[in-house]
């Protein structure tokens, strides 16, 4: 997976070339330069502003490209990588220089802000940028590196991630709990990194895309929900649902039964009691039981859903929670 950033400019082209080109983080093998020689760079940029008197504005564009620690990546590979992707700007001079430093691999790419060919200055726009990520993935996913979304719309989805979207769910409905959901997944070639100390779950498709949670625009696969969902029993919860469902009615969907799910907790967390009654009043003891061992505010008389139609009223004002 490589992230790329165009870095603002923030000192002059001899002190960014200077640091990109630091053998305390490189070395000569990981320094190269594209329509240029990287040790004589900063004067052929200069003559080529020169030459199309275009030696105001902006002399150059900084650009990082970061790749995974995850990514089975060496310092050679990720090198070739950013040179290939210097040619998405044909006619422009650059300085590649692959980093070794930090935990991450990651090339500095130093751009002429003029064209050698054509003396067109360099405009960076968001198209430009969101065209630019989009090359870099592809060159990962020629490569087997993780790739990233380019920018998430909610209302363009992408095939991919439809079909991610259908898997998580089909799983959901499988599986009893989340070890359950990540065997499933795994199954199906995807890989779920879904830990304690992170806030988003993030899958990684078998085509290596990389998606998070909060990225597939469906509140039934955020986190928080799916952690609920689970808590309850995953698929059991889902059919005692279903079986309670009216003859007559439409069976509630995985979608339906999540997001009233999600609305029980909300009335549970800000202490509506009544709201909290009336959403779990056809649910079992056992239901309400785990429910109420998350906390909340429920601080009333509350009841268990009905065994039988004799009991509901029984039920109704006859079972005392205290929630603190």
């Amino acid at each position: 997976m490589a992230s790329v950033k165009f870095i603002g400019v923030s000192r002059g082209l001899k002190d960014i070339l200077d640091y990109v080109t630091n053998r305390e983080k490189t070395t000569d093998a990981l320094i190269t330069g594209v329509n240029c020689v990287a040790q004589t760079a900063l004067d052929e940029f200069e003559t080529v502003k020169k030459q199309f008197r275009k030696t105001d504005g902006r002399g150059y564009y900084h650009i990082v490209q970061a790749f995974s620690p995850d990514d089975p990546l060496n310092f050679e590979t990720a090198h070739e990588i950013g040179l290939q992707f210097t040619a998405f700007f044909p006619g422009y001079q650059c300085v590649v220089a692959t980093h070794m430093n930090t935990k991450h691999i990651h090339n500095h790419i130093v751009m002429n802000s003029v064209n050698f060919e054509t003396g067109m200055k360099f405009h960076q726009s968001a198209q430009e940028m969101r065209q630019a990520k989009e090359f870099s993935n592809q060159l990962c996913q020629k490569y087997g590196l993780y790739i990233t979304e380019t920018k998430a719309d909610p209302f363009e989805i992408p095939e991919w991630k439809k079909r991610l979207r259908r898997n998580i769910k089909r799983a959901m409905e499988l599986s009893y709990d989340r070890e359950d959901f990540l065997m499933y997944m795994d199954v199906w070639g995807y890989k779920v990194k879904w830990e304690p100390n992170q806030k988003y779950i993030t899958y990684t498709t078998p085509e290596n895309q990389v998606c998070r949670d909060r990225k597939l625009f469906d509140q039934t696969l955020s986190r928080e929900n799916m952690e609920r969902y689970f808590a309850m029993g995953g698929w059991e919860y889902l059919e005692s649902r279903q079986m309670e469902c009216d003859y007559g009615e439409p069976e509630p969907t995985l979608d339906d039964v999540v997001c009233g799910l999600a609305s029980i907790f909300e009335a549970l967390a800000v202490g509506d009691n009544d709201r909290f009654h009336l959403e779990t009043v056809h649910h079992s003891r056992d239901e309400i039981e785990r429910i109420l061992a998350h906390g909340g505010k429920i601080d009333r008389t509350a009841t268990y859903a009905a065994e039988n139609e004799d009991e509901e009223y029984e039920q109704y004002h006859g079972f005392t929670m205290t929630m603190m």
